[in-house]
């Protein structure tokens, strides 16, 4: 979460590192969105408003194209539900690894701190 934070530094985003707190502040998409617009400026074209699920699954879904566009492979990204519904928070950790090592040598951010699987 605090990885995220240093480039979209959106004030209202808790970084305490809870399960429950990752899938409440990322389970809409917006704050993923808006993260890659930050790096990448307008890869996200619209941010839908998270007023209903299909919305937060639109989002998601774009952030899980624009991650493809930044180099992250197939086999390194999670599908929307796992995130919407929380049923696989470790394989959105992985997407966000393999985007943070791509982003690390294409736009020099620093690598997010580990957290090991059973902490999530």
């Amino acid at each position: 979460m605090e990885w995220l934070n240093t480039q979209e530094k959106d004030t209202n985003v808790t970084t305490q590192g809870s399960r429950a707190n990752f899938h409440e502040q990322l389970k809409d998409g917006t704050l993923l969105c808006r993260f890659v617009n930050a790096v990448e400026p307008d890869t996200v074209k619209k941010i839908m408003k998270p007023i209903s699920n299909f919305n937060c699954m639109e989002n998601i879904n774009m952030f899980v194209s624009a991650s493809r566009k930044l180099g992250v492979i197939d086999e390194q990204t999670f599908q929307s539900v796992d995130l919407l519904e929380g049923r696989d928070l470790f394989s959105v950790c992985v997407t966000l690894q393999a985007l943070a090592r791509i982003l690390e040598k294409s736009h020099g951010l620093a690598l997010p701190q580990q957290v090991p699987k059973d902490k999530i």
